[in-house]
């Protein structure tokens, strides 16, 4: 099993002292659980590693942590903390410039926004994302034109 040698892993990490090491194979581990449906360990896993990213400074990184709990969030029906955790990975994907970041974050909060009766709100996320992977290149921009389309 892929997370066995993820845990291995983590502990090389933390005997070597390996920090930020530490928080990308906690982020790792946590998404092997959340692929596997369980949400409550893939939690656990992003919290710690968002913890250690905090403390190293680590703001690029806190990016995609922060932005697959708000997908467990989600998917659990919380969705103030999966609002919190967007709000908090926008802001840092805008601080530091993270064209993905904001491509990704802003798709994924403005379909949110827009599912629960929010697109004044959500529409301007997914249209910043739509003209973000436009400059960019990415491949799935389609299918943010099509959520647009959907809401709109």
């Amino acid at each position: 099993m892929k997370v066995d040698y993820l845990k291995k892993s983590l502990t090389i990490k933390q005997e070597i002292g390996d920090r930020a090491g530490e928080g990308r194979v906690l982020s790792n581990i946590g998404l092997n659980y959340q692929m596997l449906g369980d949400y409550d360990t893939a939690l656990t896993y992003f919290k710690k590693s968002l913890t250690i990213k905090q403390e190293i400074g680590d703001r690029a990184g806190m990016i995609p942590t922060l932005h697959n709990m708000a997908h467990i969030y989600q998917q659990n029906k919380d969705v103030q903390g999966a609002v919190d955790a967007f709000v908090q990975a926008l802001k840092l994907a805008q601080e530091t410039n993270d064209a993905m970041g904001l491509y990704n974050v802003s798709r994924n909060f403005g379909r949110l926004l827009c599912e629960v009766g929010q697109k004044e709100q959500g529409l301007p996320l997914l249209q910043q994302s739509l003209q973000i992977g436009e400059r960019v290149g990415f491949p799935d921009v389609e299918q943010v034109r099509q959520l647009i389309a959907h809401f709109s």
